[in-house]
This record gives C-alpha cells, structure tokens and sequence, in this order.
C-alpha cells in the first residue's frame, strides 16, 4: 500500500526544458563573484570565469571533441571550476572523480583513478598541479593534463551543446556506481534549487564543501553561478577548501560572518564540529544567515538544538535550519524545509519505547518544484522512499537502472511522511537485526559516548557473526593496546545501557583509517569488510 504522497509544484513542468549552458550562460551575464579563498587574494567576476572557460573549450574540443568524456578530480579552486565550465561548454561528458582519502596510498590512490577511468571510458584525465605529483610515473590507460594546461587553449574548435555529468555514489553501502545526469536535468535541479531557497538580491552563499560531492558541486557551485543573474541579484559565492575546514572548523563560521553570508549549507557532523568548537571561533555576527541547509547524513535533532544554544548569542536563529534529504541520482536534492519554516521533529515510530533509543525524526520538508516523493507503506505507515523527477538520472554507468511501472525511483531508503512532508528514518539496507529487533546504526551512533572515542569517528555496523560491531577511532594516537580494550569492554556496557542492545564486538581502528566519504560520510560496507576481515586493527574485543 503507498500512503503519503508529496508533490511540490511545478511551475516549469510546461516549458521547455533547460539546459544548464543556458543557465550557466545566463549566470554569467550578472555582476556575481566567486571568490576563491584557497588560491585568489580578490573575487572573481562570475562573467570572467566564464569568458576564461571558452580557452579550457576550446582546449578540449581539439584534443577530446564534443560528445567525448572528460575525468576530472574537482578541488574547490580557480583552475577547476573554470576547467569544469569549458568541459561543459565543450559539450562533454564531466565525471566527477573523488579526492584521495585520508592516509591514501599514492599507488593505491593511482589505481582508484585508473579503475574510474575505464569505467566511464574517459578520453582525458584533468586534475589539479599539487595532486599530478601523486601519479609519479604511473600510467592511467589515459592522458593525464593539469587544469593549467586546459587553460591554455586557443582557435576556433567546434563546441558542442550536449555536455552531461557524471557523479559517483558515495560507496556507502558498496562500490561507487556512476550516474549519468543529462544538461537538461541539471538545469531542472539548479531552478528549482534556486526557487525552492527562494535567492534574490543581497544573498551571498559560503561553502566549504568538496566539488567531489554532489552537495558541494551542484549545491553551492552551480547553483550559486547560476544565481549571478540579474533576476537573482548578481549572487556571491566564497569558495573555502574542505582542508581549512577540517584543520580549523571554527574558520567556516568566522568565513560565513566575515563575507556576509546569507546561504551556507553544512552535513551533521560538520554541525557537531562547530558546536564542539565554538569557543575558538571568536567575535562573529551569524545574524545574516537565514538558510542553513542540514543533509548528506541523518540530521539529528539533538545536533540542531546543541548548535543554535552554543551560537544564538551571535546571532544564529533556528529558522534557518533546512534540512533536506536527496541523493545524487537525483542530481541532489528531493525535499528541503524552506528558509523561514520552522523545523521540526517527531517521536521516532519504528523502535519500541521500552529502550528509549530510538532518536526524534527530523523533518526535511516538502518536495523540490517539479519532484513527486512518496512512501509504499505498511500498516504502521513505514516503508521505501520512492520519488521521480525531472533531475533524475537517466542510467547508470556500470550497473542497470531500474524504476517501477510508474516511473518512481526506489531510494533504499525507509521513512514515513507527515502530510506533504518526508521524515527519513534510514537506509533499509543498513538495518541491523538484533534479537529480532531491526536496529538503524544512526540511532546507536548518536547515543555512544566515551572518552576514548575520537569525536566524529564512530560507527555501527552489522557485527560479521551476526548483531551489533561498534568501529571508532581513539581519541589519542598514544592509548596502549591494553587500554583499548578496557574501553571496548566499557563502551559495549554503556551502549548497552543506553540503548538496550549489546553489541557483539567493539573495535579500534588507527586514526585517520575509519572508512569515510569525501563528504564525511561513513563508507558501512567498507567497515563491515574491516571488521571481518580484522586486518589493520588496532583493539578488537569479541563478546559471546
């Protein structure tokens, strides 16, 4: 039975639809700016970004030619995003490839790039000068050139007019799989972005998020180039790195207060680590944010409610929470709240109450312009998220896309839905069964506290012989094996306590290795295979 059925309104649904060129190229007619903190001293003006992405165009239409496919490991610099605007104008095929993760092998890292590569048949491989040393001598199956070079090109080379993207799932729950976005579904999603956080003059967006993740590339790239026109009033973005924000999270807020930001956008964890961190951030006035979008992960309302006590006294109002929920194949977004509607939560429907560990569900809003969300419920009004859009990816690269009868995406996901409003309670394949109990990790991860566990680096996940295996990090690289199994066997005692499940094994993993996304998001299945496997361990306590 499918109950609850949300669709937000679609004011475009009748006119053509609209590439991203033309949105782009309409951005770039205003008087918007980017400035980009990692590399320029002054903003950029969104038109000369533009004008420079004619050169990188041309570039590759000589060496790849329309229609072509072009690999590119997206930093948050100059070089990049012009480099990602000519491969678009070009009208090439943009895959998206990650950044290295932490502690990353270059050889191993090589052959990540090599296997991305082949996968989606890329013609050329463009990546910034500071990470071409990490290749050395190794060769790729494909031509390697910097965004420097692609800059540097010239003459009268045919362009063509049918670029699309291709982005990588996040490899949660497996190995990454590519989806194939189309111009017109990313000029579908980037409108109704704007529409739905309702942009218009004055607004400054800040971000510091990865352009390797569709948050970050879609969300506070293109949609903020695309607000630089005159209609949006001549948007600004400022671009920080995610290195600056991981080695100083304070630098985000003092960033967002420093450049006027209006738009910013931030997953739980990075929440978590400005709250921890709010002492160092300073003297800053956050009273010109009024949409704060909060998605990647589950949104807690513990975190919500702990960031707003710690900067409400600099301005920082409740308000401008938005959370929302989407994933890449659906280029991004599928319901947000929107700026000026209050969150909220509900009591958590899908755990008994006896244990009292099941955290509230956070509301993340209505459907984006365009987009139908609904739920294919039981009895108790719980079942798969199910949506279609007018964003939504049109195959996969490397596995078969399938919708139902109707035309519906099924997400994986599990929720339920409050009149038109989506509440998500997690991903149906990451339920653990305990006892016959279904147990969802995000509900244990909020509750586990302990002082050896590194903050931000924990995770549940399904033990290899059945139950619950907690993973984390130590919070000091100088704890003694010894003591890390003192405090496997305490922390299974205090998750015990605290949820009314034992977990069957608790390990420790060297700092830095717990298995994540570049978003910050915890790889499941990379974790579970760790645990099985129990190669790389630092401490690990079996319990019977």
């Amino acid at each position: 039975m499918t109950v609850g059925l949300a669709a937000g309104p679609a004011p475009h649904a009748s006119s053509e639809p609209v590439s991203i060129l033309d949105v782009l190229e309409e951005g770039a007619s205003g008087r918007g700016w980017v400035h980009f903190l990692h590399d320029d001293p002054e903003p950029t003006p969104i038109c000369d970004l533009w004008q420079a992405s004619e050169r990188t165009a041309r570039w590759l239409a000589e060496r790849a030619g329309p229609g072509s496919t072009v690999a590119a490991v997206l930093t948050n610099t100059r070089p990049a995003v012009t480099a990602l605007l000519g491969a678009l104008r070009a009208g090439c095929t943009v895959a998206s490839l990650p950044l290295p993760s932490r502690g990353m092998a270059p050889a191993v890292y090589a052959g990540q790039l090599e296997r991305f590569c082949k996968i989606v048949e890329a013609q050329i491989l463009l990546l910034d000068r500071e990470h071409a040393p990490l290749l050395g001598d190794m060769t790729l199956g494909v031509p390697v050139s910097t965004f420097d070079d692609a800059a540097s090109g010239h003459g009268s080379a045919p362009l063509g007019d049918k670029p699309a993207l291709v982005q990588f799932t996040s490899g949660s729950l497996g190995m990454p799989k590519g989806i194939h976005l189309t111009a017109h579904a990313l000029g579908a999603h980037v409108l109704a972005t704007l529409a739905a956080l309702e942009v218009a003059p004055g607004d400054r967006s800040c971000s510091w998020l990865p352009l390797s993740h569709d948050m970050g590339l879609i969300g506070q790239l293109l949609a903020p180039l695309c607000a630089g026109a005159p209609q949006y009033g001549h948007h600004t973005l400022t671009l920080m790195t995610p290195e600056t924000f991981v080695a100083s999270p304070a630098s985000w807020l003092r960033t967002c207060s420093q450049t006027g930001a209006t738009i910013t956008v931030a997953p739980n964890f990075a929440l978590e680590l400005a709250t921890r961190t709010s002492a160092r951030v300073g003297p800053v006035d956050l009273s010109g944010i009024r949409a704060c979008i909060v998605g990647s992960e589950s949104v807690r309302r513990d975190t919500l409610l702990r960031f707003t006590e710690a900067f409400s006294p600099v301005g920082f109002r409740p308000l401008a929470f938005c959370p929302a929920y989407g994933m890449a194949e659906a280029t991004l977004a599928v319901t947000i709240v929107r700026p000026r509607e209050a969150w909220r939560s509900i009591p958590n429907p899908a755990r008994g109450s006896r244990d009292g560990a099941a955290a509230p569900l956070v509301c993340t809003g209505s459907a984006l312009d365009g987009v139908d969300v609904r739920v294919a419920a039981g009895e108790d009004g719980i079942g798969p998220i199910e949506f279609r859009s007018p964003s939504l990816l049109d195959r996969y690269i490397g596995a078969e896309l399938c919708l139902t009868d109707d035309g519906y995406f099924v997400t994986g996901d599990v929720g339920l839905m409050g009149g038109r409003e989506l509440f998500v309670i997690g991903r149906g394949d990451e339920v653990i069964v305990v006892g016959g109990r279904n147990i969802y990790p995000t509900d244990i991860e909020g509750r586990v506290r302990h002082v050896a566990i590194r903050a931000g680096c924990l995770a549940a996940v399904a033990a290899p012989d059945g139950g619950l295996a907690i993973v984390a990090e130590p919070s000091s690289a100088t704890m003694s094996t010894g003591e890390l199994e003192v405090a496997c066997r305490r922390i299974r005692a205090s998750v015990a306590r605290e949820t009314g499940v034992a977990p069957a094994t608790v390990a420790f993993v060297p700092r830095g290795t717990l298995p994540k996304t570049p978003s910050g998001k915890l790889r499941r299945m990379a974790i579970r295979r760790l645990v099985g496997e129990g190669d790389g361990l630092l401490a690990r306590v079996d319990f019977g």
